[in-house]
């Protein structure tokens, strides 16, 4: 499979997951499963892209842009979910971690953190005055701002689609080491998404909120905290050659909120209810 094939497949599998919604609940469900294959597949074309781009700093900023346009979009269709932003975070990290002089990547790295952090305690500070806003300031401080700033807090799905990206680029030259370590990933996500005891011990809920686990006191794997189906994608990523194909630079920039929006109409037109993507 080269890029252009799976930028096809995952598109696919997005939509398929995005459209469960209008379907019963025995089919609603299977689609949803089928559905966790689109954001490691992104996320792996991302890191292929951060490796083979002509300019890291243009593609860093061209996930930028479209991540602050879909979260003004978010505001227009009244929905949330923004997967720019785990992918913005991605290359934002890479890039930093592919500067040639080490000094420079600490440096990054530590300006990184730093940025992170001084976010969080701004925003915890601001809250009681936020919330006194009117609805539309509000929505824009909480929903676009936080992205414009590239604050962690707004990563779609948490920094654990960052981390994923992160172990793929690390493991980018190695077929072998990317079927381990997706594996292990994905085993630990089956077990800390399913197993709250496990899950509260070694995890405060800081760490779990930004990781974007969504912590069941319940043992649901299958219904309910199944994003370990992800493992899936892997003989997608093992069956990539490394060629463009052809050359789709801004399909899923356009096709990715194009998508929504018609989602959206319809879900009014029909009654259906949306929950995020």
């Amino acid at each position: 499979m080269n890029t252009f094939t799976l930028k096809i497949a995952a598109c696919l599998l997005m939509v398929i997951d995005h459209t469960a919604l209008f379907f019963p609940h025995a089919i609603e469900l299977p689609m949803h499963w089928i559905g966790r294959l689109a954001a490691p597949l992104f996320t792996f074309l991302c890191v292929q892209a951060c490796e083979h781009t002509h300019s890291i700093f243009r593609y860093i900023m061209r996930l930028y842009t479209a991540s602050v346009g879909m979260a003004f979009m978010e505001l227009i269709l009244n929905r949330t979910g923004n997967a720019f932003t785990p992918l913005f975070h991605v290359a934002l990290i890479i890039g930093i971690l592919s500067l040639r002089k080490p000094p420079h990547r600490v440096a990054g790295l530590a300006a990184y953190c730093l940025w992170q952090v001084t976010l969080y305690l701004l925003f915890t500070a601001a809250e009681p005055s936020i919330s006194e806003l009117d609805i539309l300031p509000r929505l824009l401080v909480e929903i676009v701002a936080p992205t414009a700033l590239g604050m962690g807090i707004s990563i779609d799905g948490g920094y654990a689609y960052v981390i994923l990206g992160l172990i793929m680029w690390v493991c980018r030259k190695s077929r072998y080491r990317l079927a381990i370590w997706f594996t292990v990933f994905c085993g630990a996500i089956f077990i800390l998404f399913n197993y709250a005891p496990l899950t509260n011990s070694i995890l405060p809920g800081l760490a779990q909120e930004y990781l974007g686990l969504p912590v069941s006191i319940h043992w649901m794997p299958f219904t309910y905290n199944y994003q370990w189906m992800m493992i899936g994608a892997l003989p997608f990523m093992l069956l990539y050659n490394g060629q463009r194909g052809r050359p789709v630079k801004w399909l899923f920039y356009w096709f990715y909120p194009v998508h929504l929006t018609v989602i959206t109409i319809l879900m009014h037109l029909l009654g259906a209810q949306f929950y995020g993507a």
